[in-house]
């Protein structure tokens, strides 16, 4: 059976447009291998920065991108060079992703020393080598040809040994950056095949293959990976090789063809590409030997805000007309503000910098709309929009539960109405041109799409029976290491608990208990006692409550801007509460004075400003200290919020906890049919099973705010 998400153009009379979006999941096209960008410059900048920089760095480029391709440059070329700011940055990048993060390692020059140069680059002191000195050396006696491949081979060997005993395995090599570039940085030219004046790609390809496969676990090759796409350039390296000695095909887009090679003209005209990267489609790739494209950027000197739906365009035309698996942009970090994704300055004194920061630049969002959204495994599917301004791409899981639209609104405002049946929208991101980036949005029947603005909207279902899954989820499966720790980080919910753990009370209180007495709709809490008296009379008397190890791994107490409390009074009065931190290096006070309120459950916030000084250090807090001169107060949830933000997007912004039992709320099937309306806690219970009438199964139970699944 076909199944489509359609997305009705609604009749719009007023101030915007409407556009229709069909999606159909039942029509898969490529496997995607990931996201990326590159790290091949200004690595020793980033080790530079202070700790505290370096980890909302680390957190931005991998745990607020989601990325599951970096690619690095193979500068091993002497045993003297220093790769240890790669190694860092590696590391780094694997203790937030894990394996979900892919290596990509290509080299920019042979070592010198097999160059007839002498020299890693094309020019030294102002004097451009020739082509001929910009290749490898000639050989009488290498038996892959003219040329010393052997020797180029059995280097890419070592340094790849090298590296792997610095902690880097690359997952994909290219043995070449742009073979066909004539550079006055590093550099080594190759033919397609060789020449009696330059090397040949064909060649140096086989003698690495041959050299590599002896290692225990040899990188798969990429190639040919030409400066561009234009006047057939990849299609002649392409067709002069061995196609068995790769596993994957490379290229970049400095050039499309038709006239128009300008690199930011470029970006803001990516239909430029679809023809050329159609024809490479039409001929190359497949699930076994991936496209991907490894670098491409403005180069233009300045960020310009425009740029952001350039990226996000050209990702579109290359994963639809392109059929690429995977995309890497060429800077994930750049010194100075003009980064591509990020810009990177570690204090004053470091060229232009005046002092330590980060900047967030527009195509960081761009890529985000893509990497935070779809993982490696997920399959291109069938999209469409009716608009000529409105561009489109959609990627479904492998297990077919999840789809992930993007929608690229180059126009005037826009109305897009996703109503899918069997799929429910439950997350929806959106960057808008010189405007808001990475904003959260409601996901429902309809989003307004501001003009020249990126949506991104989040489809689920839990009935995928008459789609084609995959038999695995994924080939490695990812598990996100800051689940809830976006926006909001669930600290502990007793909904979901059996006892207080965690709690513990000065020896003049009583001990915290765990209740499952329903108060208002809240089934199961914490009762916590408290003084009872005036602090004049009875001094400080505190419950303290440790955070959970994984709550304090993650350390929201430095990385959030507040705590929301879910909590009342236990008797009559209100209960006015102090809360702060303790556990660390000194108490400190978050707020005085909050009010717990009786007869009913409040929402209370608190601000963390507290747990860090003036100079950024934290006080290392991990623990929470009540106290009170009311007899005590009930607790049933503590989240912390704000832990992410464009000067530092730190984790997944979605299913952000929100507590709507009062609200309005429509409970459908898992076919989209609408089935009971009312308030949410009419048919919802405390631990989220449904409480109506209906027979047993999954249900989506939809309010303004949030769309969840319940089990009868």
């Amino acid at each position: 059976m076909n199944r489509k998400i359609i997305a009705t153009a609604l009749v719009a009379t007023s101030i915007a447009a409407a556009a229709t979006i069909t999606v159909d999941p039942a029509t898969t096209a490529q496997k995607v291998v990931g996201f990326g960008a590159g790290a091949a410059y200004y690595q020793s900048w980033i080790t530079a920065m202070s700790a505290s920089m370096q980890k909302d760095f680390y957190d931005t480029a991998f745990t607020g991108l989601n990325l599951s391709l970096l690619r690095l440059g193979n500068w091993k070329q002497e045993d003297t060079t220093s790769i240890a700011a790669d190694a860092a940055i590696v590391k780094a990048g694997k203790e937030r992703l894990g394996n979900h993060l892919k290596i990509e390692m290509s080299s920019w020059s042979a070592p010198g020393s097999l160059k007839p140069s002498g020299s890693v680059n094309g020019s030294d002191k102002g004097q451009k080598h020739s082509k001929g000195e910009n290749t490898l050396k000639t050989s009488s006696t290498d038996p892959y040809g003219k040329f010393v491949y052997s020797e180029f081979a059995g280097w890419w060997k070592k340094s790849l040994q090298a590296y792997a005993n610095a902690g880097i395995t690359p997952d994909y090599i290219s043995l070449q950056n742009e073979p066909d570039m004539e550079a006055e940085y590093e550099e080594t030219l190759f033919e397609p095949t060789e020449t009696s004046e330059i090397a040949g790609y064909k060649q140096a390809l086989q003698a690495v293959r041959d050299s590599i496969s002896t290692l225990a676990n040899p990188p798969k090759i990429l190639g040919p990976e030409p400066l561009g796409i234009g006047y057939s350039n990849f299609e002649k390296y392409a067709k002069a090789l061995d196609d068995k000695n790769l596993d994957g095909y490379a290229y970049h887009l400095y050039h499309a063809g038709d006239g128009n090679d300008n690199s930011g003209t470029n970006y803001l005209n990516p239909e430029n590409f679809r023809k050329p990267m159609s024809a490479i489609a039409s001929s190359y790739g497949s699930d076994s030997k991936p496209i991907i494209m490894t670098e491409f950027c403005t180069m233009e000197s300045a960020v310009r805000e425009q740029d952001m739906l350039g990226l996000a365009h050209i990702m579109q035309v290359g994963f639809t007309g392109g059929k690429l698996n995977g995309y890497i942009a060429w800077e994930l970090f750049w010194g100075e503000q003009n980064g591509q994704l990020i810009g990177v300055c570690p204090g004053s004194g470091w060229s232009s910098c005046t002092e330590e920061k980060l900047y967030i630049n527009p195509e960081y969002h761009a890529m985000r709309h893509y990497s935070k959204f779809v993982n490696p495994g997920w399959r291109v599917v069938s999209a469409t929009s009716d608009a000529n301004d409105v561009y489109t791409v959609a990627f479904r899981s492998a297990d077919c539960d999840s789809i992930s639209v993007v929608a690229i609104n180059k126009g005037s405002a826009q109305n897009l109405n996703l109503s899918v049946n069997g799929y429910n929208p439950v997350y929806a991101v959106q960057s808008t041109e010189s405007g808001e980036k990475s904003k959260t949005v409601t996901a429902g029947a309809i989003i307004d799409a501001p003009a020249k603005s990126i949506t991104t909207i989040v489809f689920t279902t839990d009935n995928t029976a008459a789609l084609q899954c995959e038999d695995s989820p994924i080939e490695d499966p990812y598990e996100d290491p800051n689940k809830n720790f976006g926006d909001s980080l669930v600290i502990v919910d007793y909904a979901n608990a059996t006892s207080a753990t965690g709690w513990k009370s000065d020896e003049t209180l009583d001990a915290v208990t765990f209740e499952t007495t329903a108060l208002d709709g809240i089934s199961k809490y914490v009762k916590i006692p408290l003084a009872g008296c005036a602090q004049d009379e009875c001094g400080y008397q505190h419950a303290l409550f440790t955070l959970p190890d994984e709550a304090a791994i993650k350390s929201p107490l430095t990385a959030c801007k507040e705590l929301v409390f879910t909590m009342r009074s236990i008797d009559a009065e209100d209960a006015s509460v102090n809360i702060g931190g303790a556990g660390g290096s000194t108490w400190s006070s978050y707020q005085y004075g909050n009010t717990a309120p009786a007869g009913s459950w409040a929402e209370v916030s608190v601000p963390l400003d507290n747990e860090v000084d003036s100079t950024g250090a934290p006080f290392g807090s991990t623990q929470l200290s009540f106290n009170s001169d009311n007899a005590g107060i009930y607790i049933a949830k503590i989240v912390a919020t704000g832990c992410g933000g464009n000067e530092s997007i730190k984790g997944l912004r979605t299913r952000l906890t929100v507590n709507d039992m009062a609200a309005a709320a429509k409970v459908f099937d898992l076919n989209g049919n609408l089935l009971w309306s009312g308030i949410k806690s009419e048919a919802v219970n405390a631990d989220g099973t449904l409480r109506l009438d209906l027979r047993k199964g999954m249900y989506i139970v939809k309010t303004k705010s949030s769309t969840v699944k319940a089990v009868k």
